[in-house]
């Protein structure tokens, strides 16, 4: 597989992004949860590519990326995503994220109809006034320690969901990356009036759970069901970082429904 990467130049800066698979294909957009990067979808654009032109995008401030100053909005980062599509002549787009990239996802669907085919939400959390004051007192940005504690501090967090060491550093490296700006993902989150732009979600959705995943699934995430048309929900044997840990069957599903919706 060959992948390019590209950068747009965007009111947010320098947007990083990959591609992979032929232009020309039915397209597919993956964007990562916070504090990740493009390395989240490395294990499933190769199979992806096989079928379909693929597009990871590193939201801006995580990656490579530039870093954004203050605190942008889940809608800041929605017109990042339109303005890669733009760079990349993509006229038509399956849009898929995973848990902050979901959020992502919706609000593409809401604000660009005509650009998003599809939506493809990887662990979503519903978000309302009782999901933020829930969310909120868990993020809190790190900063560095003179004695370097941060360092430890990272491994042991992603060790209560990750016990593959390769991955945890992978996992960490991207912290580390986005800095003392990590959470900024997170807050854009928990401040996204959901209820408001649901409504204007007119595409169809796949909602994809992991089994392991404490994040990705409550009694409320049945409610996406009320607002895509159609929709469909897939649960799958994997935890926080689905798209890493088992490739092959987050692939077939997000393939499966793609296809579907393509005919």
């Amino acid at each position: 597989m060959t992948t390019r990467r590209h950068f747009t130049q965007s009111r947010f800066g320098h947007i990083h992004w990959i591609e992979a698979g032929e232009r020309g294909r039915d397209s597919i957009a993956l964007l990562h949860q916070t504090p990740r990067s493009t390395d989240e979808f490395a294990e499933v654009l190769p199979i992806l590519a096989e079928t379909h032109h693929v597009i990871a995008v590193d939201t801006p401030g995580y990656g490579c990326s530039d870093p954004v100053p203050g605190q942008p909005t889940i809608t800041d980062y929605a017109e990042a995503v339109a303005a890669v599509l733009e760079d990349a002549g993509v006229a038509g787009v399956h849009v898929g994220g995973h848990h902050t990239g979901a959020i992502v996802a919706i609000e593409m669907a809401a604000a660009y109809p005509e650009l998003v085919r599809s939506a493809i939400l990887s662990g979503p959390v519903f978000i309302d006034a009782e999901t933020r004051a829930k969310l909120l007192p868990f993020f809190v940005q790190w900063h560095v320690q003179p004695d370097g504690s941060h360092f430890a501090d990272k491994w042991q967090k992603f060790s209560r969901w990750e016990n593959d060491p390769a991955l945890l550093q992978r996992l960490v490296l991207d912290v580390f990356r986005a800095g003392e700006m990590s959470e900024q993902g997170h807050m854009a989150v928990v401040h996204y009036d959901m209820e408001a732009r649901l409504p204007l979600v007119r595409c169809p959705g796949l909602m994809l759970y992991g089994s392991r995943d404490p994040f990705g699934y409550t009694e409320k995430s049945r409610r996406f069901l009320d607002y895509f048309r159609p929709g469909r929900e897939v649960t799958l044997d994997g935890g926080v970082f689905m798209a890493n840990e088992i490739p092959v069957a987050w692939s077939a599903a997000v393939r499966g429904f793609v296809s579907e919706i393509a005919t």
